[in-house]
């Protein structure tokens, strides 16, 4: 069994990427059928969503370092604007 699985694997690493998009839209779009238009719209931006944040805790290492990029970010778009 586990040769098997290996083997396809294989196959399916070795094939040219366009054939990998073929099946990616294939499955998008059975997903699609599956759940329904607005559904996937949100499934696709939760996948996003969490994309983005898998990538800045890679980066930053711990969640506490994502929450103090945000909110330093946050903190420097809130100055006082003078005269107001």
């Amino acid at each position: 069994m586990r040769e098997t699985l290996r083997g396809a694997w294989e196959w399916f690493v070795n094939l040219p990427h366009r054939y990998h998009g073929l099946i990616l839209g294939v499955a998008v779009w059975v997903v699609w059928m599956i759940v329904g238009f607005w559904r996937m719209v949100l499934l696709a931006v939760l996948a996003a969503l969490f994309y983005w944040f898998g990538r800045l805790w890679e980066q930053e290492g711990t969640i506490a370092g994502i929450a103090e990029r945000l909110l330093a970010q946050l903190a420097s778009r809130r100055r006082p604007r003078d005269g107001m």
